[in-house]
C-alpha cells in the first residue's frame, strides 16, 4: 500500500519541484537608496523651479492628497506644482527620511518631514510650512519604481 502512495505522489512532487522558480533576492537597501535618490531629484528640481522634472518620478496613475484639497491626478498635480515653482521665494527641504521596501521589492513607502518656504499670497511675506510627506512607490511595467500615491500634510505651527 505504501508503495502505491509513493508511486502516485512522486509525479506530483516532481511537477511541483520543477515549476517552482526561485526568485532573485531583493536588495532592499539598494531600492531604499534609489528611492531616496529619486526624492532628492524631486527636491532639487522643485528648488530649481522645474515642475516637469519634479514630477518625472510620478506614475501616470498617481494620486496626490495634499492639504485637504481634492485628490489630484498627474495633470492636476503638474498644474499645481507649476504654480508653486513660479514663486521666487519657493524652497523645499526634507529630513528624517525613512524607506520601507516590500519583501518582493515591488513597492516602497517613503516618509519624511518637510520644510517649505513660499510667498504668502495674503501678506506677500515669505512664509514657512512644515509637515509630513508620504510617498508610495510602485514597480511599473518597465521595471522602474514610480510614485503611485502621495500624501502631503502640514502640521500646525507651534
Amino acid at each position: 500500500m505504501m508503495q502505491r502512495i509513493w508511486i502516485l505522489a512522486a509525479p506530483l512532487l516532481l511537477v511541483t519541484g520543477c515549476s517552482a522558480e526561485r526568485a532573485e533576492p531583493v536588495d532592499k537597501d539598494a531600492i531604499a537608496q534609489a528611492v531616496k535618490t529619486d526624492v532628492q531629484s524631486i527636491v532639487d528640481a522643485f528648488n530649481a523651479r522645474d515642475a516637469d522634472a519634479a514630477l518625472a518620478v510620478n506614475a501616470p496613475d498617481t494620486r496626490v492628497m495634499s492639504h485637504g484639497q481634492p485628490n489630484m491626478g498627474f495633470e492636476e498635480n503638474l498644474a499645481t506644482v507649476r504654480q508653486y515653482v513660479s514663486d521666487p521665494a519657493v524652497h523645499l527641504q526634507v529630513a528624517d527620511e525613512e524607506v520601507d521596501v516590500a519583501d518582493a521589492g515591488d513597492m516602497a513607502v517613503y516618509t519624511a518631514t518637510y520644510d517649505w518656504e513660499f510667498t504668502d499670497p495674503e501678506t506677500g511675506d515669505v512664509a514657512n510650512e512644515q509637515g509630513n510627506w508620504v510617498m508610495v512607490f510602485r514597480r511599473q511595467e518597465d521595471g522602474s519604481l514610480k510614485i503611485y500615491r502621495e500624501v502631503i500634510s502640514d502640521i500646525p505651527a507651534s
